[in-house]
């Protein structure tokens, strides 16, 4: 056993291990621990946990309880590293070692942070399913990546990786709740301009009225209200960077061509102003509407299209994209478990119904989805083993109020009815289902909650029906 390199094979675990004396110096680092702390072995060299505490990187510590009780002791402590800007909770385990004599020697420690403990237990998880873990690992990504292991992903993030090299305009379209903005935000920060500001817009979300001043800027004493010293548009502030102009679908048609003539002239006249401002930034527009629909409709200009479109990005809804499924509910596990400083663990049989459901908020509803698993489970139960019956059917097929009431618009007499069309009789059947779940509701944010859609999609399709508000 005297060969056995001990020490080796303590640097090789992924979890950290040190070795504290008697008077809580550390004698021993491994590299997981370094690697945990975000130090260099130096670091280590004569410090000691009074040390720490006394440098606000501890308030309490595992040593001092293990040196009181004589026992072996286990805690989630909060480590702030004021240098490296950061707070981290980690499970920290001491064992004291004693001589032939009954003194106290030696305190080992083993630490880890709470998301790489969850990883590590849903990976045991679903081995213990024999599930196949390699395409499914937990993922490592930030919050703001894309996690692609579908077919359709994999190509998209192909295609992304030449787009994002390029000045090209970019349009994603896909279903609400998909990522488009996520994928926006990709584009920019693997861009050239990743250094430059990232300025997004939500067309849908602010007033026509406001618009044009939130995007073109003004002069002062432009209008009455304006401030004092004038305002900077978002065309301005995005100058070098990228412009992302979320549901341009919505954009009214006067802005329309106010925006096709900044594209072709690559500059900008604040509302109130005489001369242009030379202007230069990338452009990233995504829509949930079908844009070509909307130009026979005359509700976008085929000429900005035209413009805007040079790099088409088509984002599948989730239930087109299977793969995915799993390995989003694990990234949204490790990131709310970290987030509400609990390890939660999901079944395989969980995972696999999730996977059969069909997501009709798409990654949006997924993410929501998780965050409520963990919420609403009791803290001192780590192991999710059941979907609750309520939160099933929201993911998975159309609720008996919402057929019944596309029933009620009557069916069309197709050798009769010259007028007939496929979107008008759609329209037809979301006017009825708007109107009565408005009556039914009272107000346009319980309607958005129950249909599952944006509060500013429900105000616009109020307007396009004269619906009105229902109060």
């Amino acid at each position: 056993m005297n060969h056995i390199p001990i020490l080796a094979i303590l640097d090789a675990l992924d979890i950290g291990v040190f070795i504290l004396d008697a008077d809580g110096y550390y004698l021993y680092v491994n590299q997981a621990h370094r690697d945990i702390a975000r130090k260099p072995k130096e670091f280590f060299a004569g410090m000691s946990i009074q040390q720490l505490k006394e440098d606000g990187y501890l308030s309490c510590s595992v040593w001092e309880k293990v040196v009181q009780t004589r026992k072996p002791v286990s805690s989630v402590l909060k480590i702030t590293d004021k240098a490296n800007n950061r707070c981290y909770d980690a499970l920290t385990v001491g064992w004291p070692y004693f001589d032939v004599q009954g003194t106290l020697q030696y305190i080992l420690y083993t630490q880890e942070t709470l998301p790489h403990l969850n990883n590590r237990l849903q990976k045991g998880m679903m081995n213990k399913a024999t599930m196949l873990v390699d395409s499914v690992d937990a993922p490592s990504v930030a919050p703001v990546g894309i996690i692609a292991e579908s077919p359709q992903m994999k190509q998209l993030m192909a295609l992304l990786s030449i787009v994002s090299k390029t000045d090209a305009s970019v349009l994603v379209s896909g279903p609400s709740g998909s990522g488009k903005e996520v994928v926006g935000r990709h584009i920019h920060r693997t861009s050239q301009r990743s250094k430059k500001p990232f300025v997004a817009l939500n067309c849908a979300a602010i007033p026509e009225s406001l618009m044009e001043s939130e995007l073109f800027g003004y002069e002062r004493g432009a209008f009455t209200g304006a401030a004092p010293q004038g305002k900077v548009g978002l065309l301005e502030a995005a100058n070098g960077g990228t412009l992302f102009l979320d549901e341009i679908n919505s954009m009214p048609l006067s802005l329309q061509a106010k925006l096709l003539r900044v594209l072709e002239t690559q500059q900008v006249t604040r509302v109130g102003a005489v001369t242009a401002k030379k202007i230069d930034f990338r452009l990233i527009c995504t829509s949930n509407e079908d844009l070509h629909l909307l130009i026979s409709e005359k509700r976008f200009r085929a000429d900005l299209l035209y413009r805007i479109n040079v790099i088409s990005i088509v984002i599948p809804p989730l239930q087109e994209r299977r793969e995915d499924i799993i390995p989003l509910a694990l990234h949204y596990l490790q990131h709310y478990c970290q987030k509400y400083s609990c390890i939660k663990v999901f079944t395989d049989r969980i995972l696999n119904e999730m996977k059969a459901l069909d997501w009709p908020g798409n990654v949006r509803e997924l993410k929501n989805f998780v965050e409520r698993m963990i919420v609403t489970s009791p803290m001192s139960e780590w192991l999710i083993e059941t979907i609750p019956p309520a939160f099933l059917g929201e993911a998975s097929e159309p609720s008996k109020a919402e057929w019944q009431t596309a029933q009620q618009v009557p069916p069309p007499n197709f050798r009769q009815d010259a007028g007939f069309s496929f979107s008008s009789y759609m329209e037809a059947c979301e006017r009825k289902l708007l109107e009565q779940a408005l009556q039914e509701l009272h107000s346009p944010a319980a309607v958005a909650k129950a249909l599952k859609l944006d509060l500013s999609n429900v105000y616009r399709k109020m307007k396009k029906y004269h619906l009105g508000r229902k109060a």
